[in-house]
């Protein structure tokens, strides 16, 4: 990066610092520090919730699955408008009523200190994992971009977030968050319409449309019906109603937002703001990621993204590496051709040939990669690599260190919020819960701040031993998805069950979790029959998933509603 690049970032870097942590002086006491004495609105709210949805997955794994894949993905949003509209009707006239510091609190009145106890520690392991998958994966890319120790990332990414976010508070996070998406929704913006810009001078939009849409990258909608799928609209609109149900419903770190608000209309528009936007935001940046793909069409573009890389430039030495190189080369240009050729005369002989030329250059991606990988005996999933590396490459000097500066940004707002709901759980659910006697508000204000400490440093350190990571989008689900489903069954109790108690709670939601590792552990076989592989049984089997991870979601919830069913209390006989 040039020097211009480095001033951008460190004044962005610098900036989030002083303003993340210039109000912590006005926090008094935790009500302040977690909750900014209920005065948010429902704008900066909503901004910080699609800040801290948007993240650094946004920016690197969800267009980088775009390029690889399609934009299928975008059907796990589907069932979000759907959510955030029965979530504002129900659970957040709930929460706002009880003025409660955590979501978990409600809990114990109905179903015992046990049951919200469980639920909380559930939060912080889920949340706890996650935050360093969080850190680890951009910190691993942006390292590459800065030429950065990976630690020292890491390091300096977890450091910032947990400096304001422990000075600061909520106030401070929300505050952030709302410079932070607008950076973030800059740089996008700037970077769809510099590709655009930059396209061959006889390439129109329709013409990249026409591109994409010929090699399928424009599938959007899948109506198959295949549990073992993970993007289709049933799983969208059924699993994924489930998923968003129990993340802006019952997740610390999204219901904290909402009692925030200085009135109820705010908290719900908050969440109606979302979901309005988060669907075709979501649409956008995937476009973004198959536009890309359009572009390197015509522009040069490495066999492997990862030629940053330290790993990958060992192997490019090798006779094969040079070989396939050459012979990506003379593809590539092939591609070009062929590309131009679909455009001019929109024949369908032109467009298979186009389609072929493709297949040929992806194919030999796949076999190169694949025998890097074997000789390296290492990874080397490139998909978290594509948009940094167009960053590197397309983008102009002074623009490069905004958008590197974004990619912060997203890492931060996810971070952040995290931090706070780890603490506020820390210190409502556990500490002063399990402490009785009353201390001062300044002891517990001090004790909220050492905890976000605390989980800031466990998330830095469990980051550097996590190092590098696959498509993040995809990990962090798949962690929230082991335990969103059980935790909403509680909340479908305590909300539409009147009978249910707490035995039936805490069984349902000890039982849910093992049902849901016992089905993520299903695979099937080649020759139809059904075994289980894990990391306590080995099958010694080979197959597939028979359930994609989004459908654990509403499995957990439908066993913890049956098993609090079964085990509510019993009907009481009406006098006559």
């Amino acid at each position: 990066m040039s020097y211009i690049d480095w001033g951008v970032l460190f004044a962005f870097l610098a900036y989030t610092i002083w303003d993340g942590t210039r109000g912590g002086k006005e926090a008094k006491n935790i009500d302040s520090f977690f909750l900014a004495n209920r005065s948010m609105p429902w704008w900066a709210m909503g901004l910080s919730v699609m800040a801290t949805q948007a993240s650094a997955i946004t920016f690197i794994g969800t267009t980088g699955q775009a390029f690889t894949e399609d934009m299928r993905f975008v059907q796990v949003y589907l069932s979000m408008p759907f959510a955030m509209v029965i979530l504002a009707v129900t659970l957040v006239p709930f929460y706002y009523k009880l003025k409660n510091y955590s979501a978990y609190e409600v809990l114990e009145s109905r179903f015992g200190l046990p049951t919200r106890l469980l639920t909380s520690a559930l939060f912080l392991i889920s949340r706890g994992l996650a935050l360093g998958t969080i850190i680890a994966a951009p910190s691993y890319v942006l390292s590459l971009l800065l030429k950065l120790d990976l630690s020292l990332t890491i390091i300096i990414i977890g450091s910032i977030a947990t400096i304001y976010t422990m000075f600061g508070g909520i106030s401070g996070v929300i505050r952030t968050d709302v410079k932070q998406m607008t950076i973030m929704l800059f740089a996008l913006a700037f970077s769809f319409f510099w590709m655009w810009f930059n396209l061959p001078t006889k390439v129109s939009l329709g013409d990249a449309l026409y591109l994409a849409g010929s090699l399928d990258k424009l599938n959007t909608i899948d109506f198959t019906f295949d549990v073992s799928e993970k993007y289709s609209v049933w799983s969208g609109l059924i699993a994924g109603l489930f998923l968003m149900l129990s993340y802006f419903g019952s997740d610390q770190s999204q219901v904290q937002r909402y009692l925030t608000a200085k009135s109820l209309k705010d908290a719900q528009g908050s969440l109606l703001m979302s979901a309005f936007a988060k669907v075709p935001m979501q649409f956008f940046i995937l476009f973004l990621g198959v536009l890309m793909y359009v572009f390197f069409i015509f522009q040069p573009s490495p066999l492997s993204f990862r030629a940053v890389d330290d790993t990958t430039q060992q192997i490019l030495q090798t006779e094969e590496a040079q070989q396939a190189e050459q012979l990506y080369t003379n593809l590539h240009q092939l591609r070009n051709e062929k590309a131009q050729e679909a455009i001019q005369s929109r024949t369908e002989s032109a467009q298979e040939a186009f389609v072929q030329a493709d297949a040929a250059i992806n194919l030999l991606k796949k076999e190169e990669m694949k025998r890097r990988e074997k000789e390296l005996q290492t990874d080397l999933n490139e998909t978290n690599y594509i948009y940094p590396y167009y960053i590197l490459h397309h983008i102009p000097i002074g623009i490069i260190g905004l958008i590197i500066a974004a990619i912060f940004a997203a890492a931060l707002s996810s971070i952040d919020s995290t931090l706070n709901a780890l603490s506020t759980c820390s210190i409502v659910d556990w500490y002063k819960r399990l402490h009785t006697e009353k201390k001062s508000d300044e002891h517990y204000l001090k004790a909220s701040r050492y905890t976000t400490f605390f989980w800031g440093v466990l998330a830095t350190l469990s980051a550097i031993a996590l190092g590098e990571t696959k498509s993040i989008i995809e990990l962090v689900n798949q962690i929230g998805s082991y335990f969103y489903g059980s935790i909403l069954g509680v909340f479908v109790l305590l909300l539409w069950v009147p009978r249910a108690n707490g035995k039936g709670a805490l069984a349902g939601l000890l039982l849910g979790m093992f049902t849901v590792f016992l089905f993520d552990s299903l695979y099937l076989a080649q020759n139809g029959s059904w075994f289980i592989d894990n990391s306590l049984f080995h099958a010694g089997m080979q197959g597939k998933k028979a359930l994609s991870y989004l459908w654990l979601n509403p499995i957990g919830t439908v066993v913890v509603v049956l098993v609090g069913l079964a085990l509510q209390s019993p009907k009481q006989a009406t006098s006559q």
